[in-house]
């Protein structure tokens, strides 16, 4: 009976679903074509290095159209690869060369494919229009070519309408991105059609979390968002010459991020424009440049004025200009402060020296308008002229992964006047902070932190391909 039922469910596909091996860019294309919804293209070892465009072919739901190296990054694609469909997947591909990636459909999945020193300006592309994209799982590296290009060499750029686009970025390594030559080398673009620097009503409902980015130096914006409601989480940043940038839009969510500085000059945490954003349970530590940062506006709207925005339940460990206020632009000296913004269950820790006399930088004097600071505690710099701010020490305690965390005799709460209730009912790590809230991104709980920081649990894996 066993047997009988499992051929009966293979039978649908033996007449339909194939697989077919290619050896080179022209065969590929031809087997592309002839393509049913459940076919494998198998791409043999060797080099692809015919530009090729890939339209006019759809899988299904449970039966995409499925491009694969046979041996994980053994396939080369050394040209630009164009992919116009929906239901289609690629895995374990190398990009090399001038190797590329162009998208535009729905549900298309790129994982554990690797891209290591292409020549290529942008790697990555989703053009707008798409919907349902999922990049997993993939390395991204060694871009060198940074320095060989004025502008425009976003390493991954994604193009939306916010129009409920759904992309999922998560669990990819970014890793010795070098310093471009200005502005537009961001590592990830999450952007508006056209870039308007304030984007009509709208929520794009992209995810990007979980991913590594490793001296990810490109340009000072590592991930840029300019585009509405979004989410950006749990991903970690380590010794990178940047921050994480909601540069235009707004109603973004930036939660459970973890921001090792490595005392880098540049290193910076998250830097704020517009209004209706939430950032909350996220940890900064030894930060160069900033901890949270936020511009005023400027009469062009090259800058859109900060408001309302939430900072909650943060740990900022040993940060230089742990809040700086009112960054200005070169061009606009005085600018509309940050307004309307609340500040709570926040932790600013100092155990160490540097980095001037008080952790909040106001830039030029710019006072923010109409904050609430509400049970904040800092310890190892005073800032008594903030009520909400109380000086005490937290009591932390420094775990096996680098993680300051909390002990039985850090401060908690019992009460919230900030109501964010599915968001403020777990920390960093997922854990429920229950009744009583510990301050900062972590929960007290008896044992240590349970996570491993590194990149091995990010990436193009081939052990698991």
């Amino acid at each position: 009976m066993k047997k009988f039922l499992f051929s009966f469910l293979l039978l649908p596909c033996l007449g339909i679903c194939q697989n077919v091996n290619v050896s080179n860019s022209q065969e590929l294309i031809v087997a592309y074509k002839k393509a049913k919804p459940g076919d494998v293209i198998l791409l043999q070892d060797g080099n692809y290095e015919e530009t090729m465009l890939l339209e006019k072919v759809n899988g299904k739901n449970g039966a995409p159209i499925t491009l694969k190296s046979m041996a994980w990054a053994k396939a080369k694609i050394y040209s630009k690869i164009e992919i116009k469909g929906n239901f289609i997947h690629l895995e374990g591909l190398a990009f090399q060369a001038n190797g590329s990636l162009e998208l535009l459909g729905s549900s298309i999945k790129v994982s554990h494919c690797l891209w290591n020193d292409s020549k290529s300006k942008k790697w990555l592309r989703v053009q707008v229009g798409s919907s349902a994209i999922e990049i997993a799982h993939n390395t991204f590296q060694n871009k060198t070519y940074n320095s060989k290009y004025p502008e425009g060499c976003q390493l991954l750029q994604i193009v939306v309408y916010n129009k409920n686009e759904r992309h999922h970025i998560h669990h990819n390594l970014f890793k010795n991105i070098p310093e471009g030559s200005g502005n537009g080398f961001e590592t990830l673009q999450l952007i508006t059609h056209n870039n308007p620097f304030d984007p009509p009503l709208g929520a794009s409902n992209t995810v990007i979390e979980n991913n590594f980015f490793e001296r990810a130096n490109g340009e000072a914006e590592i991930i840029s968002i300019k585009s509405n409601g979004n989410f950006i989480r749990k991903n970690v940043f380590e010794n990178c010459k940047g921050s994480l940038v909601l540069r235009h839009g707004d109603n973004n969510i930036v939660s459970e991020n973890i921001f090792f500085g490595t005392d880098e000059p540049k290193s910076g945490g998250i830097r704020i424009q517009g209004s209706g954003h939430l950032v909350i349970n996220n940890y900064f530590q030894d930060l160069g440049a900033f901890g949270v940062g936020m511009m005023d506006g400027t009469p062009d709207d090259l800058y859109i004025r900060v408001s309302d925005v939430q900072l909650l339940f943060n740990t900022f460990i040993n940060c230089g200009n742990t809040l700086q206020i009112g960054i200005n632009h070169s061009k606009h000296p005085n600018g509309t402060p940050p307004m309307n913004c609340i500040v709570e269950g926040n932790v600013f820790f100092f155990n160490r020296g540097g980095r001037g006399n008080t952790f909040i930088e106001y830039v030029k004097g710019d006072l923010p308008i109409a904050w609430e600071w509400r049970n904040n505690l800092s310890f190892g710099r005073s800032n008594t002229e903030i009520s909400g701010i109380r000086n005490e020490n937290p009591q932390f305690k420094l775990s096996d992964n680098g993680l300051f965390s909390p002990t039985e005799n850090t401060p908690a709460m019992k009460r919230l006047e900030t109501d964010k209730t599915d968001l403020m009912r777990y920390d960093l790590l997922g854990k429920d902070r229950g009744k009583i809230k510990t301050l900062g991104a972590l929960q007290f709980s008896n044992g240590l932190p349970e996570l491993i920081l590194g990149e091995v649990n990010y990436g193009a894996n081939h052990l698991e391909y």
